[in-house]
């Protein structure tokens, strides 16, 4: 542990360096950093779904430089890094009271349940900061655990059944739009899965089938060839994929 902590702060002086000397670097700011820590972020979350571990460690890096930009940045605005990390540890152990404390508590559902009871958190600041599906994800599963939720995911695929009607009649489209991606974001959390990641994947299960579809229509444009050809080059491409 202690070579790490060495390489840790070995790292970071070279980050102190680089907004020194380097033009790009000490022109940056915590906002303007924010774009990278975002992408990064992303790009890290990626690398852990393909279960590639090289990529992982690679991007894990990325990150951690991008975070240590940021704290050298606070250091030079007067922040004492000290208090900030000192904070971040105080705040771990009070959230913690069964592993630095007396409490007992056996199960993770357990220490969630501790978790929210300490936070208290207004409802209307639950996850502003997070992108909307994820946003509506995190919401619905605070309200599943206060008992207000469907009994199992069944009730929740009539409900996208009925947000979809409302949605074809309505003249509000953009209100009862959101409201049929607010539900269906909630499906997540009956099955276990992070809407914002499995839309990730859908995103580049497209983007892989369209690039085959535009290589064996052989570069051609593909708005002269009929919805019926398109369909079935569609249809190729995934059958493709099974037969790998």
């Amino acid at each position: 542990m202690g070579k790490s902590i060495d390489k840790i702060l070995e790292f970071f002086e070279i980050v102190r360096e680089l907004r020194k000397k380097c033009p790009w670097d000490r022109e940056q700011t915590i906002k303007s950093l924010t774009n990278n820590l975002l992408e990064e972020s992303y790009e890290m979350i990626y690398e852990v779904e393909k279960n590639d571990r090289d990529k992982l460690r690679e991007e894990i890096g990325d990150l951690i430089l991008v975070i240590l930009m940021m704290l050298a940045i606070l250091e030079e605005e007067g922040e004492d890094l000290n208090k900030i990390i000192g904070n971040a540890i105080e705040k771990i152990i009070k959230r913690h009271p069964h592993v630095f404390g007396k409490e007992e508590i056996k199960t993770a559902e357990d220490v969630v349940s501790l978790w929210e009871k300490r936070k208290n958190k207004d409802w209307e600041k639950e996850g502003k900061e997070l992108p909307a599906l994820l946003r509506a994800y995190k919401i619905q599963k605070r309200a599943r655990r206060k008992g207000f939720d469907w009994n199992d995911v069944s009730g929740v695929y009539e409900k996208v059944k009925e947000e979809l009607d409302e949605l074809k009649k309505s003249e509000d489209k953009m209100e009862e739009y959101g409201d049929l991606l607010f539900v269906v974001a909630h499906i997540g959390n009956f099955l276990d899965i992070n809407p914002e990641i499995a839309l990730m994947k859908a995103c580049d299960k497209f983007v892989r089938r369209f690039s085959r579809l535009e290589k064996i229509a052989d570069k051609k444009d593909l708005k002269k060839f009929s919805l019926k050809e398109l369909d079935e080059l569609w249809e190729k491409v995934k059958k493709e994929e099974k037969d790998i």
